[in-house]
């Protein structure tokens, strides 16, 4: 584990740059993210990640999803852009793990495969815990919507119940 923390530490340039390169490529609503912006959120993400690979908690993330919900909502983004976005850290990443342990005598194989699948396994847990969230975030924004609604029309003296033909 310390070794692939090492690996990404020491790496974190060029795990960027793949990342900037490939995510506009890769999801074309990232074409209209300024690209400090776009670099800034691949910072925190990757951060937010490696964290949760060192330690196992899931804080850091937790916080950084709640923000990006927010903010690409507001920006009119589908959840599966923001998730493939997530998604292309393994592509780029293997790349790197690919080229950092092709000379390595011995046990290179089996360390590369060891990296990878707990790579693999923090990606998919990182995928579920953002969809969790942005999940979580939409609900509290239809409850917020909902109660104004309610707010609104015991204001005006509506009963909305008058109006509804159909309850499933």
């Amino acid at each position: 584990m310390i070794e692939l923390y090492n690996f990404l530490e020491n790496n974190t340039d060029q795990i960027v740059s793949g990342l900037l390169t490939a995510i506009p490529k890769d999801v074309p609503a990232y074409a209209r993210v300024n690209r400090n912006e776009l670099k800034q959120s691949v910072e925190y993400l990757l951060e937010a990640y490696t964290d949760r690979l060192v330690t196992g908690e899931d804080d850091s993330q937790k916080t950084y999803f709640k923000y990006l919900a927010k903010v690409r909502t507001a920006q009119s983004f589908k959840l599966s852009d923001v998730l493939h976005k997530q998604l292309c850290f393994l592509p780029v990443i293997r790349s790197l793990l690919q080229q950092e342990f092709r000379d390595v005598d011995g046990d290179g194989l089996t360390l590369f495969n060891q990296a990878m699948g707990q790579l693999e396994r923090t990606t998919f847990q990182s995928a579920s815990l953002f969809i969790d969230v942005y999940q979580d975030y939409l609900k509290s924004r239809m409850t917020e919507h909902d109660e104004y609604l309610q707010e609104n029309n015991e204001q005006l003296g509506v009963d909305m119940s008058k109006f509804i033909l159909f309850r499933g």
